[in-house]
C-alpha cells in the first residue's frame, strides 16, 4: 500500500506538470488534461459514500488509513486508486494500454514461477532471506498451498485468476507462432501456480469468468459456422488455440487436482511414505499450518457465522455503516456466540470474508449501493459494447469498414470480453474473500483499460473560463510558471518524504515488536519510541509503546526507581491518550488491560484501572469468553472468589468447551466437577 501511495504521488505530480506545460500558448493553451468516462458519476458517488461513512465512523482514524497491517480499503487508498484511474484514462492510449498489460502479465509470470518452485520444495523467499535452498523458513505449509509474494494462497489465486483472461486475449489475437507459443506457456504457468493454491473461492471465480468468456466468445466469433471453414483459416486457428489451452488446464487438474476435487493422478504414482517416529509436541507448543489442516472447523461454516455477524452490524448501522474498514471493532459487538465453538474462536476478524457484506456492514446501504452501482455500470457497459454489431472505434481505427479494421474491432471486442471475465472472476472470488492491494488496483484499472481501448472517453470542458484565465496569468511572466511547477515539485517531494517516514516508522515498529516478543522491553521501548516520533498519528504504535514502557518500569523497579516511575507515568499517559481518542477499538482496550496489569507490580492501585478497562472491553465484545476468563484471573489475584466464579461461569456459558475456564472454575469452587 505504501508503494501505491508513492507511485500515486509521482504519477499525479507528473500529470500536474504536464497540465502546466500544455497550458502554454505554444501548445494551444490547453488548460486541463482530464478525460471523462462512463464510470465517473458512480465512482464519485462511491467516493462520497466512503467520505460520509468515515465522518460517522466509530473510529475515523482507521477509516482514513485503513486497518493497520492491511491499509487497503481505507479512504486514502480509495482516493489513490481513483486518482490512478483518472490519470490512466487521461494520459494513455491503446498502444500504451497493451504495453501496460504486458508488464502486468510479465509480473504475474515471475510470481507464478515463484509459487511453482514453492510447491516443489524450494521457496525463493527462503533462498533470498536465509540462504536456504528449501521452503522450511515458512511456518505455513507452503508446499501444500503456495502463496509466492502475496502472503496468502487465496490472494495469489485471486490475482492470477484476473490475469489469466488478459493472457488468453493475447493468445487468441497473436498472429505469429512464436507469440502464440509464448502466451500459451504463460497461461499454463499461470494456471499451474493457480492450481497449487488450492483456493476454492478464486476457483469458483475463475470458472464463472471462463463460462462468461467462452459463451460470449463462441457467439461473437460464430464458432459453429467457422468449423465448416477451411482447416487453415485464422478463425479455426484461434479455435484450436482455445481448445488446446482448455485441455491443458484439464490435464493440470487431472495431474495435480484442484481446490474442488481430491483426485490427483500424481499422488497415485508417488512412492509410499517412509515410516517415521512420532514424537509428542513440546509443552506449550502447537502444530503448524491452518486450523482446517489440523482438524479445525471447516472454513465455510466459520464464514456463515461471520456473515451473520456482518448482517447484524448492518442492522445497527444501516445508513453509513460502522465506518470504513472498522469491521475488526464492530464485529466484536455483534459476534454470534456460535463463533466460540469453532477452531478460530479467538481469531481477530478484520474483514467479513465477503466483500459485499463487508461494504454493507462498514459503509451501510449508502456505500454498498454506490459500490454496486460501480460494478453494475461497468458490467452493463461491457455487455452492451460486446453485443454491439458496430463498434465505436473511430479514433483508434482509421478505416473500421476495411478488413483490417474489422480484425482490429474484433480484437478490441475480445479485450473487453477478457476484462469483463476478469471482473466477474473478481466479484465471485470476493463473495468468499476480500480485496488486497494488487487485486484492488485491477478493480479500478481494468475498467480504465476498457474505456481507453474503445475510445469511450470525452474531454472534460470547464464550465467557465476562470481556469483558462488562471493559466494565462501563470504564463504572463516566465517566473510565474516556474513558481507553479516549483509548488508541484515541492509537494511531490514532501509527500514522498512523508511516505518514506511512514515506511521507516513501520520498520522500527516491527523491530520493536520482535524485541518485545524476545523479552527485551528496554530495546523494544527505544525502537517503539522512535516509531512514534516518526509517525505521531498512529495510535497502534502508542498502544504498544505504553506496554513496553510498563514492562520496562517493572524491570527497573529495583535498580532505578526514578526511571521506573517515569516509565510508569508514560505508560499510563500513552494508554489514556489512545483510549480517549479510540474508545471503540477493542484491540487497544486489550493492550491497555495488559499494560495496566503489568503496572500493578509497580503500583497496586492500577488493579482498579485494569478491571475498569476489562469492563469497557466486555461492553464492546459481550460474546468474547476470553475477556471474562481474563477478568476472572485478575479477580482471583485480588482474592475476590465470588466474582471470579461469576466471570468463569459466564465464560463457560459462552464457550462450554473452554478447558482453561472449566479447570479454573473447578479450582475456584473446590468441587470435583465444574458447575
Amino acid at each position: 500500500m505504501i508503494l501505491v501511495y508513492g507511485l500515486t504521488v509521482i504519477i499525479v505530480g507528473t500529470w500536474a506538470l504536464k497540465i502546466i506545460n500544455l497550458a502554454h500558448p505554444s501548445f494551444g493553451g490547453k488548460s486541463l488534461i482530464f478525460n471523462r468516462t462512463p464510470l465517473d458519476i458512480p465512482l464519485l458517488l462511491f467516493l462520497g459514500a466512503n467520505i460520509l461513512s468515515t465522518i460517522f465512523s466509530i473510529d475515523p482514524h482507521t477509516s482514513i488509513w485503513g486497518y493497520y497491517s492491511r491499509s487497503n480499503g481505507g479512504l486514502l487508498s480509495i482516493i489513490s486508486y481513483l486518482l490512478l484511474y483518472w490519470a490512466f484514462v487521461s494520459n494513455m492510449d491503446f498502444p500504451k494500454l497493451k504495453t501496460a498489460l504486458k508488464f502486468a502479465l510479465a509480473s504475474g509470470f515471475i510470481i507464478s514461477l515463484w509459487a511453482i518452485s514453492e510447491h516443489f520444495g524450494v521457496s525463493p523467499s527462503c533462498v533470498i532471506l536465509r540462504g536456504e535452498f528449501n521452503a522450511d523458513c515458512w511456518i505455513q505449509r507452503v508446499q501444500e498451498r503456495v502463496f509466492a509474494t502475496l502472503g496468502q494462497p487465496n490472494w495469489l489465486a485471486s490475482y492470477l485468476a484476473m490475469l489469466i483472461f488478459p493472457a488468453l486475449y493475447f493468445l487468441l489475437t497473436a498472429t505469429k507462432k512464436s507469440s502464440q507459443t509464448t502466451y500459451y506457456l504463460l497461461l499454463t504457468t499461470y494456471y499451474l501456480a493457480f492450481t497449487f493454491t488450492y483456493s476454492r473461492g478464486p476457483t469458483l471465480g475463475l470458472i464463472g469468468g471462463m463460462v462468461i468468456f467462452l459463451s460470449f466468445w463462441l457467439v461473437q466469433n460464430r464458432f459453429w459456422s467457422r468449423l465448416r471453414q477451411k482447416p487453415d483459416s485464422p478463425q479455426n486457428d484461434t479455435t484450436r488455440l482455445l481448445t488446446i489451452t482448455i485441455i491443458s488446464f484439464l490435464i493440470i487438474n487431472l495431474l495435480f487436482g484442484s481446490a474442488l476435487t481430491s483426485f490427483r493422478l500424481v499422488s497415485k504414482f508417488a512412492a509410499p511414505a517412509r515410516p517415521g517416529i512420532s514424537l509428542s509436541s513440546p509443552a506449550g507448543g502447537g502444530s503448524i499450518g491452518t486450523q482446517l489442516e489440523n482438524g479445525g472447523t471447516e472454513s465455510g461454516q466459520i464464514r456463515l457465522i461471520v456473515w451473520r455477524g456482518a448482517l447484524d452490524i448492518f442492522k445497527h448501522y444501516p445508513i453509513f455503516g460502522s465506518g470504513v474498514e472498522t469491521f475488526a471493532y464492530s464485529y466484536y459487538q455483534y459476534r454470534p456466540a456460535e463463533h466460540n465453538l469453532t477452531s478460530e474462536w479467538d481469531f481477530l476478524y478484520n474483514k467479513a470474508h465477503n466483500e459485499f457484506l463487508n461494504y454493507l456492514a462498514t459503509t451501510g446501504i449508502v456505500g454498498f449501493g454506490a459500490y454496486m452501482l460501480v460494478v453494475g455500470t461497468f458490467i452493463f457497459w461491457c455487455i452492451k459494447k460486446i453485443s454491439k454489431s458496430e463498434f465505436l472505434i473511430s479514433n483508434q481505427i482509421p478505416n473500421p469498414k476495411s478488413q483490417l479494421g474489422q480484425l482490429e474491432i474484433r480484437s478490441i471486442r475480445n479485450l473487453i470480453l477478457a476484462l469483463l471475465a476478469s471482473y466477474l472472476s473478481y466479484l465471485i472470488s470476493n463473495f468468499f474473500l476480500f480485496s488486497v492491494v494488487i487485486v484492488a488496483v485491477f478493480f479500478y484499472l481494468f475498467p480504465a483499460l476498457a474505456f481507453v481501448a474503445t475510445d469511450s472517453l470525452s474531454t472534460f470542458h470547464l464550465p467557465t473560463s476562470k481556469f483558462n484565465h488562471l493559466f494565462s496569468i501563470i504564463y504572463r511572466r516566465k517566473a510565474y510558471s516556474q513558481i507553479a511547477k516549483g509548488i508541484v515539485i515541492f509537494s511531490v517531494l514532501y509527500l514522498l518524504y512523508s511516505i518514506i517516514q511512514l515506511w521507516s516508522a513501520d520498520t522500527l515498529f516491527a523491530k520493536g515488536n520482535r524485541a518485545s516478543d524476545a523479552g527485551n522491553p528496554g530495546q523494544a521501548y527505544n525502537l517503539l519510541a522512535e516509531a512514534v516520533d516518526l509517525n505521531k498519528g498512529e495510535p497502534f504504535y502508542r498502544s504498544e509503546l505504553a506496554f513496553a514502557a510498563a514492562q520496562s518500569a517493572v524491570a527497573l523497579q529495583e535498580s532505578d526507581a526514578t526511571l521506573s516511575a517515569t516509565l510508569k507515568s508514560e505508560a499510563d499517559m500513552q494508554t489514556a491518550k489512545v483510549l480517549k481518542e479510540h474508545p471503540n477499538n477493542v484491540s487497544f482496550l486489550r493492550t491497555a488491560v495488559r499494560t495496566y496489569f503489568e503496572l500493578v507490580v509497580v503500583d497496586p492501585t492500577f488493579l482498579v484501572k485494569t478491571l475498569e478497562t476489562l469492563d469497557s472491553a466486555i461492553n464492546l465484545a459481550p460474546t468474547d469468553p476470553k475477556l471474562f476468563y481474563n477478568k476472572a484471573l485478575i479477580l482471583d489475584a485480588a482474592g475476590e472468589k465470588e466474582k471470579e466464579v461469576e466471570m468463569l461461569q459466564e465464560a463457560i456459558r459462552l464457550k462450554p468447551n473452554y478447558l482453561e475456564a472449566l479447570t479454573q472454575l473447578k479450582e475456584a469452587t473446590g468441587s470435583g466437577a465444574a458447575r
